[in-house]
């Protein structure tokens, strides 16, 4: 399987996702994915100072379901925490959100987001403050994920918590091997987030589905209330760097590698994953509108942020640039330190060799009004170099050539 596995998944069923009802998030999703690096997402164009062959790039959806994007976007990532990270040990915590409120969140997805971050993260910090057990601010990142292993609608929410923090003298305490009793961290979570839905109720901020009256959900609200909630906190890490990769493989990708896919047919497709049960490689065998449905079920709403931090992390934090906050960074051995460098792309000429600059940019969305109307961007090549002189008519010329072989394409 490529990389273009599942854009091309996308492409091929486009009449049927067209004519099926979807949010306007999935139908954005489904453009970017579709188009992602292709003409109909746009062009950039790269000329060297002798204009020699024009070097045609086609530009990324940036969607973060997008295969194809996310690996750029998940290695900026990785280096953007690792300067965030203190380099000292974490805990990490898992918490999930009954299944008895899953059809709930279909309808309520931002909402729902908001209620897990806030609820994993004030569980946390009141426990944590608490001087019963350590009295202390420690650095939170939570990050959401709305999938299991079998792409099948399973929300919860990973923190990566600092093993220590900072008490209320400015000193750094460490937590040594215990972070917190999981009992009580269960018993406060599921507090905080049925106290959130029921004044999401009464507010009215909280949608029903249109098969549930306000008498099943309180059922299921009861229901959910009587259990005791799937919260788990691991082994202590020496680091935090491995969590951070763990969730970097989720976070910028979507919800799908690839790689996965091991038998695409009339059928459908196979889906390997490892059963987190008994810890078995397995096999799953879906067909290609199912696939997509499930696919589709994880595009992030918009504007909702995935991932967020708070305490020592957040930032605020670094922004008020506490003296204490700068003094134990500097005890603790900084941060981790990173270990790649990210420069911008730079093309050569295929004709002389020399670097090729942005000349121009074709955007080739569409609207009503203007059904065959291209927004364009050109660059003065003059800011490029300044070595030579540039004739008034370079860049009409260039724009013409593009143009001309542009409207060739939208024909053909």
């Amino acid at each position: 399987m490529s990389d273009r596995t599942i854009q091309n998944i996308f492409k091929s069923n486009a009449d049927y996702l067209a004519a099926t009802p979807q949010p306007l998030k999935n139908r954005k999703a489904i453009y970017a994915i579709g188009n992602c690096r292709t003409p109909d997402m746009g062009i950039s164009y790269f000329s060297c100072k002798s204009h020699h062959e024009t070097i045609e790039q086609y530009h990324s959806c940036r969607n973060r379901s997008c295969f194809i994007c996310g690996e750029k976007a998940k290695l900026e990532w990785i280096e953007s925490e690792k300067k965030r990270l203190l380099n000292l040990p974490h805990f990490h915590v898992i918490f999930t959100l009954p299944h008895e409120y899953l059809n709930v969140w279909r309808y309520n997805e931002a909402l729902f987001a908001d209620i897990l971050f806030k609820a994993s993260q004030q569980t946390l910090f009141e426990l944590m403050r608490d001087p019963k057990y350590h009295g202390v601010t420690p650095g939170l990142m939570v990050a959401l994920h709305t999938w299991g292993r079998q792409l099948n609608l399973h929300p919860h929410v990973h923190c990566l918590i600092t093993a220590g923090g900072i008490n209320k003298g400015g000193e750094w305490k460490d937590t040594h091997q215990f972070l917190l009793p999981v009992r009580a961290v269960k018993k406060l979570y599921r507090g905080k987030v049925q106290g959130a839905l029921y004044r999401a109720l009464q507010d009215k901020t909280l949608k029903l589905p249109p098969n549930m009256t306000t008498q099943q959900f309180f059922k299921r609200y009861r229901a959910a209330g009587q259990k005791s909630w799937s919260v788990r906190i691991e082994d202590r890490y020496e680091h935090g760097k491995g969590v951070m990769l763990y969730l970097s493989r989720y976070l910028k990708s979507g919800p799908l590698n690839p790689k996965q896919l091991t038998y695409q047919g009339r059928k459908g497709f196979s889906l390997r994953y490892l059963d987190h049960r008994d810890h078995r490689k397995k096999q799953l065998h879906l067909s290609e509108h199912e696939l997509l449905k499930r696919l589709l079920t994880h595009v992030p709403p918009v504007g909702v942020h995935t991932v967020r931090h708070y305490g020592l992390y957040s930032t605020s934090c670094k922004a008020r640039k506490f003296e204490t906050f700068k003094r134990i960074e500097t005890l603790l051995t900084a941060k981790i330190k990173s270990s790649v460098t990210y420069k911008d792309m730079v093309l050569l000429c295929q004709t002389c060799g020399e670097q090729a600059y942005l000349t121009f940019c074709l955007w080739m969305g569409k609207s009503k009004a203007q059904p065959n109307r291209h927004d364009l961007k050109a660059f003065s090549i003059n800011k490029v170099h300044d070595n030579r002189d540039v004739q008034q008519g370079d860049d009409a010329d260039i724009a013409k050539e593009i143009l001309g072989r542009s409207s060739s394409f939208s024909n053909s």
